[in-house]
């Protein structure tokens, strides 16, 4: 027995269609997906892999030129001062000075705070000299290597001493709002009354605009109801006519 066009064969045959093809689409679906993820992976070994290199190519180039700044603090201290050792101490004691100021900088100590520790290390730095030349009958390049390490000492150690004078509020204001909480509600305020006025101003114009086209449409509206009342006193006329022919048939 043969199936009759569009029955059960056919809806049959359909619903395998159907069927193949939401298979087809998971399978290319899945197949995208596992490209994507794949491609993902390449990436991020590749990504990791030039994050490591460019971490230790500076790493590598930091530390090279921190040992070449500190070979020639060592061969300016061997020329002036007369040992390598005064270099070393120096370009050491210099990097914790830079450390100390930026830090110092950075937590917004005062100025004159930071100013008298540049004073105390001059003062230092002279005493430092005096005493190499006349208590221990040194020469010029011992002193002026002692005045340089006396100063950067007592830089370094009255500006970590000047840490202490920090001010959580002074440098938490930096990242406040300039404007106080008046005005902060003053300004909101004025927001509030602009859209308010903007919204009655729009709706005015709304209005205006709403009463033109109603201007504009009142004639055509009236030729409409002229049309319409004289259209309907020729039906009721025809009416009243089939009304009277109907009764003389009668009669």
């Amino acid at each position: 027995m043969t199936e009759t066009p569009g029955g059960p064969s056919e809806r049959e045959g359909f619903s395998d269609d159907l069927a193949q093809l939401i298979i087809a689409v998971r399978a290319l679906i899945g197949g995208h997906w596992s490209l994507f993820t794949a491609e993902v992976a390449a990436i991020s070994r590749d990504a990791v892999g030039v994050l490591l290199g460019a971490i230790a190519v500076i790493t590598l180039i930091t530390a090279a030129l921190l040992g070449l700044l500190i070979a020639i603090f060592m061969l300016l201290g061997a020329a002036f001062f007369g040992s390598m050792i005064w270099g070393a101490a120096h370009v050491t004691l210099l990097l914790l000075v830079v450390a100390a100021a930026i830090t110092s900088s950075v937590l917004q100590i005062t100025a004159p705070r930071r100013a008298r520790s540049f004073a105390l290390a001059f003062v230092g730095g002279a005493i430092g000299a005096l005493l190499v030349l006349f208590v221990f009958s040194g020469s010029g390049g011992p002193a002026a290597g002692a005045s340089l390490l006396f100063a950067l000492t007592i830089l370094l150690v009255d500006l970590l001493v000047g840490l202490a004078t920090f001010d959580m509020q002074r440098f938490t204001d930096r990242f406040r709002p300039l404007a106080t909480e008046h005005e902060l509600r003053a300004t909101f305020g004025a927001v509030d009354d602009l859209r308010d006025e903007a919204a009655s101003a729009f709706a005015e114009e709304v209005g205006g605009a709403v009463g033109a086209a109603d201007a504009a449409i009142a004639p055509a509206r009236k030729v409409v109801r002229a049309a319409a009342d004289a259209l309907r006193g020729i039906a009721d006329r025809l009416r009243e006519r089939r009304g009277s022919g109907d009764e003389g048939e009668d009669a």
